[in-house]
């Protein structure tokens, strides 16, 4: 199958086809693409578009590109297929994938479309479909190869012979002893280049990764990439391994964690995306900016509280933005890291107050930098020394304020199971605009003798 980076030039093809009428040419040339690629071009036609050409590929690939489609175009494509059609496609996926399938529609088509499957198969999904979306008992697959450690290397490679397992069960293969409970591992590569009578128990690594069926996905993302895994095996409480979650599932949930988090501190919808209509991008967005409006009040209230100050020092004007911007830089750049590490485990919430003593001083290198940056250019701006010290200062408290709220405000959030990514950029901002402006303009007020 053709592998295409850019699809624009097959979605173009495709659609001139569709336009002129020729079904069967637009369905040939996306059954000659890699199922990615033949899923991105379906993303992008309309409803009766996407059905005429999907329902004309065969079994197979049709399977393959189901699992490729973005969760919208998946459900819109199921609710037109009859629960025999939908079955029989889900049967050649892994039950992981099936399970994500059936998860996005609604209960009475699914509980029609398992009905409608070969028994095994479906009570493989059902098994799945019990466990949390996101933890690795919802993420694995079910289809694991499991090898006796008495076996020796010869009569293992002999019953893989015979099972036939699919590519992606066989990274690793998984040792039991006479209960059933996981006691190591072997590569394939240790398993052939062992001399044929060598007993799986003599050659197999015992110190084995696992997760529970619980583990949350970004904690099993954290296992494959720190110690270089290609599958996570699944144990039960009895240690018996119930499945495996493979690296090809492991960067989907990278890419969502990634984007979830992005989004969140963003404060933007999770799915939007730039083929959004305008007006559905604006309701959806319409809601964060609200709650942000009473932070913004919240600044401009504490600059009313100065009025007179600015009155009578009009010059200080000009530095107010300055100052509470980069503290809103500053903020959001420690923000960012504390949200990473945090993801990546590397810091824990009772880990804090280290973090914590690294961000402050790196906020009061940067405040005195940048303080004293500020103060020259009041001085010879405004040609008032007392000016610059005030604006110099201000800048340095606010520079190390913004290092505490980024560092604290999404550790106490996690600390309260709260998603640090979600709230922390509203009320970081909101402390690094309240503390710039009352710097700044506090200190002018007690100064104000020498300002005028």
């Amino acid at each position: 199958m053709t592998k295409i980076l850019d699809i624009r030039p097959a979605l173009d093809d495709v659609r001139a086809a569709l336009d002129a009428g020729s079904i069967d040419q637009a369905t040939q040339l996306v059954a000659s693409l890699h199922p990615a690629d033949a899923a991105a071009i379906l993303d992008e036609l309309e409803s009766d578009e996407l059905y005429e050409v999907f329902a004309r590929l065969n079994l197979e690939h049709g399977a393959d590109v189901l699992i490729e489609l973005d969760t919208d175009s998946q459900v819109e494509l199921a609710e037109t297929l009859t629960s025999d059609q939908l079955s029989d496609l889900l049967e050649q996926m892994e039950p992981d994938d099936a399970a994500d399938v059936l998860v996005e529609l609604e209960p009475a088509q699914i509980a029609a479309t398992l009905a409608a499957m070969d028994p095994e198969d479906s009570d493989d999904v059902r098994q799945l479909m019990e466990h949390d979306e996101e933890s690795a008992g919802g993420l694995m697959t079910s289809h694991v190869v499991t090898l006796r450690d008495r076996l020796s290397a010869q009569q293992a490679i002999d019953l893989l012979r015979g099972l036939q397992p699919e590519d992606e069960s066989v990274y690793y293969l998984y040792v039991v002893d006479a209960n059933d409970g996981l006691v190591g591992v072997v590569s394939l590569r240790s398993l052939v280049m062992a001399p044929a009578q060598t007993l799986l128990s003599e050659i197999m690594d015992r110190n084995v990764i696992t997760a529970s069926v619980e583990t949350d996905q970004e904690e099993c993302a954290r296992l494959l990439a720190r110690y270089d895994l290609l599958a996570l095996p699944v144990v039960d409480a009895q240690r018996r391994i119930v499945g495996a979650v493979t690296a090809d599932d492991i960067i989907d949930v990278i890419e969502e964690e990634a984007t979830e988090d992005m989004y969140r501190l963003a404060n933007l919808p999770q799915d939007e995306d730039v083929e959004d209509s305008l007006f559905r991008s604006s309701r959806r967005r319409l809601f964060w900016l609200f709650i942000n409006l009473p932070t913004a009040i919240l600044a401009a209230w504490v600059v009313s509280q100065f009025d007179g100050t600015v009155e009578k020092v009009t010059a200080l004007v000009p530095f107010m933005p300055i100052i509470a911007g980069m503290g809103g830089n500053a903020g959001i750049q420690t923000l960012t890291l504390i949200v990473r590490s945090i993801a990546l485990g590397e810091v824990a919430t009772g880990q804090g107050f280290r973090a914590l003593g690294r961000e402050v001083g790196i906020g009061a290198i940067n405040g005195v930098a940048f303080g004293s940056a500020i103060g020259l250019l009041g001085w010879l701006w405004q040609g008032k020394p007392m000016l610059g010290v005030v604006a110099g200062c201000a800048m340095l408290l606010n520079l190390v304020s913004a290092a505490i709220a980024g560092t604290v405000v999404p550790l106490t959030l996690k600390l309260f199971r709260v998603d640090p990514a979600l709230a922390s950029g509203v009320i970081v901002t909101t402390v690094t605009d309240v503390t710039g402006y009352s710097c700044l303009l506090g200190l002018a007020t007690i100064l104000i003798r020498y300002l005028i």
